[in-house]
């Protein structure tokens, strides 16, 4: 982590175990290896059949009556609106935060390997006027010139300010030329008529919610939606990860068990709240540190500063009721970080 003014390292992430940089676009396609996935299907209703079934109901007038729905369908998850009244659903906007994330190539060697020369994966420059994630998305060929860059920017500020591209592009490049090498050249690098969006970042923090006696749960975006941390601390992922395998653990537990002895709704009322205990204290956390990051007077007392890449710090009590790795079970510890 660089100080934009100055160029000298703020802070250094330590890593334990390893850091691996996951492509959303190879990860949907290895999970969807072997499934029959049916697209243009929009949730409209859940029922709870007498028969202890459910049946999600979709727009075009599909049915699927199954067991369980796992709501794992985003941050606007249409599960959890079916769970929540309105008001306790709803994702809530960050305010005063502006916020673009954008892909470029250099198209030139050198350009390539000097945006690269401050970190081999991704690095983050911090300033009074700008915060800036700069990071490789494609490295494995050999020409340079190929690569392709992620960089995401935000500030603190009104996003009504800026009423189309071009006023948008003109602040971003404004700003990222107050930085310091090499982040300034990566902004000089942006097209000038790059379609340039100010998004709206929002979050719902975590609420426990009722299972209907074992037969609809959440996980992922859709139960701890979080905006993304400034710097990405890869949490929403991490945390994504935990609930689907804290969710198998469950199901194939009960599927081994009699049915006497084996209380699947209890199981998944229990992982319903052990994720609304994780999922809002992270949630809270990464709203703090999206606004900490980003105020050059506090910034050194963010979450980020404080705990870098590692998960976040829950009471002793509550980290032991939530753990579920299994006795004796030796692994390697990663943090996945989530790109294009």
């Amino acid at each position: 982590m660089y100080n934009g003014l100055t160029g000298e390292v703020m802070k250094e992430f330590p890593v334990k175990g390893k850091i691996v940089r996951v492509s959303r676009r190879k990860l949907r396609a290895l999970v969807a290896e072997g499934v029959d996935v049916k697209y243009n299907h929009s949730l409209t209703d859940i029922r709870y059949n007498h028969d202890n079934t459910v049946t999600a109901v979709f727009a075009n007038g599909a049915e699927e009556t199954g067991s369980l729905v796992i709501g794992a369908d985003g941050p606007r998850s249409a599960v959890r609106k079916l769970l929540f009244n309105e008001a306790d659903a709803v994702v809530k906007p960050l305010e005063n935060v502006i916020h673009t994330n954008v892909t470029f190539q250099p198209g030139d060697k050198e350009k390539a390997l000097f945006l690269r020369s401050a970190h081999p994966a991704w690095s983050v420059c911090l300033h009074p006027d700008l915060f800036c994630l700069l990071s490789i998305l494609q490295s494995e060929s050999q020409d340079p010139s190929t690569w392709s860059f992620q960089m995401v920017s935000g500030w603190l500020g009104s996003r009504s300010s800026f009423t189309d591209p071009t006023s948008r592009l003109a602040e971003l490049k404004r700003r990222g030329s107050l930085l310091c090498e090499p982040f300034k050249s990566a902004y000089d690098c942006l097209d000038n008529n790059l379609d340039i969006r100010f998004e709206e970042l929002g979050l719902w923090e975590t609420k426990e919610w009722d299972c209907r006696n074992g037969r609809v749960v959440l996980a992922g975006d859709a139960a701890h939606a979080m905006p993304p941390p400034n710097p990405d601390r890869g949490q929403g992922l991490n945390h994504a990860i935990q609930d689907a395998y804290n969710l198998i653990n469950i199901l194939i537990n009960h599927h081994k068990s009699a049915s006497a002895t084996s209380d699947l709704p209890s199981q998944l009322q229990a992982y319903a709240q052990e994720v609304s205990v994780r999922g809002s204290e992270e949630v809270r956390l990464s709203k703090q540190n999206a606004y900490m990051v980003l105020d050059w007077k506090v910034l050194e007392q963010s979450p980020v500063f404080k705990h870098a890449l590692d998960r976040s710090p829950v009471d002793a009590e509550k980290r032991a009721e939530s753990e579920v790795l299994e006795e004796g079970k030796e692994g390697q510890e990663v943090t996945a970080m989530a790109g294009a």
